[in-house]
């Protein structure tokens, strides 16, 4: 937890912006002096979207900021110091079985991400073990939060984005009272990682759920678009075998030859959807405009990377435990 880089980091960027509010960064062109304020005039679009971001990135550090407070709080509390308080939540976390470590590298080889020839299979499985250490000492502290958010009244304003899910693929109840859309890209593993807990957010809260899906692609995944596009295709061509398609790529046994074109447009054949109609449709120019849309509502959301998740509007992102869920999805319940 690094409490005292984030403060300097808050400060920093508070001045920053004080600094252009100021005016005082320019550019001058033939003795005339280019601010932030003729930005936003020549460039809105591209403007609001910057400071979208920013105040977004703000967010983020006043969250954890707030964060550092409650722990400090909780320490004073205790009569203990705050290291000693950190180590007592990592202490809580349990430790991977040996099952879990054996499933983990056991997936690993069957997906072809590691040779078992080119390893030295116990120092590996060493590694593994402090990796899965590492996840469950996260969700340690997230559980931690998530009770001192309640003994600290914890408030976090929030605004509701209007997201347009017209036409969108959805799954669950279309009149769920909790309407969840999810901002995702195929080919990232934060994505995969994310599935396990949002199926199980779907069985237990059941009839109470609207899922929707919308296209975020990475530019950095080489092949996530291609992904995208036929996923897009197949709930063109055959909508009810959408979320079919979607889980299918979202396997958790998976590799990279399940993203190229040829796999893509296996899976999609498998389907019942003829390789004509699965052709023509990919290359139809208005499927990745469709995509591009979305990717552009996005951003223009303040999503700047996946999986990225509107609850009613209101926005979590990441790969987060199932609580961080839990305590939106109650409070929207509950109103």
């Amino acid at each position: 937890m690094k409490f005292k880089s984030t403060k300097y980091i808050f400060f920093l960027i508070i001045l920053i912006l004080s600094f252009c509010k100021q005016e005082g960064v320019y550019i001058e062109v033939d003795g005339e002096k280019l601010t932030e304020s003729d930005l936003a005039k020549a460039m809105p679009e591209r403007y609001n979207q910057l400071r979208k971001q920013y105040e977004e990135k703000v967010r983020e550090l006043l969250i954890e900021l707030a964060h550092q407070k409650m722990f400090e709080k909780e320490a004073i509390a205790k009569g203990i110091t705050l290291d000693q308080y950190m180590q007592e939540i990592q202490n809580k976390a349990e430790n991977p079985t040996q099952k879990e470590v054996d499933e983990f590298y056991n997936k690993m080889v069957e997906t072809g991400q590691i040779k078992e020839k080119d390893i030295d299979k116990e120092d590996f499985k060493i590694r593994i073990f402090n990796y899965l250490k590492q996840g469950k000492i996260q969700e340690a502290f997230f559980k931690e939060i998530a009770r001192l958010k309640q003994k600290y009244g914890y408030v976090e304003p929030f605004e509701r984005a209007n997201v347009n899910i017209q036409n969108e693929p959805f799954r669950g109840n279309p009149d769920g009272k909790i309407v969840i859309v999810e901002f995702s890209d195929f080919e990232c593993p934060f994505c995969l990682k994310a599935q396990k807990t949002t199926r199980e957010l779907r069985e237990k809260y059941k009839d109470k759920i609207k899922w929707v899906f919308k296209d975020f692609p990475l530019d950095f995944h080489t092949h996530a678009m291609d992904a995208h596009i036929a996923a897009n295709c197949v709930y063109k061509l055959k909508p009810e075998k959408f979320w079919d398609y979607y889980d299918a790529l979202f396997s958790e046994n998976r590799t990279k030859e399940d993203f190229k074109k040829e796999s893509l447009e296996k899976k999609a054949l498998a389907f019942g959807i003829s390789q004509k109609d699965y052709r023509n449709c990919i290359a139809n120019p208005e499927i990745k405009n469709e995509i591009d849309e979305d990717i552009k509502e996005g951003s223009e959301l303040g999503v700047s990377g996946t999986p990225a998740f509107f609850i009613n509007g209101r926005k979590l992102t990441g790969a987060v435990p199932i609580s961080e869920f839990e305590t939106i999805i109650q409070e929207e319940l509950a109103n």
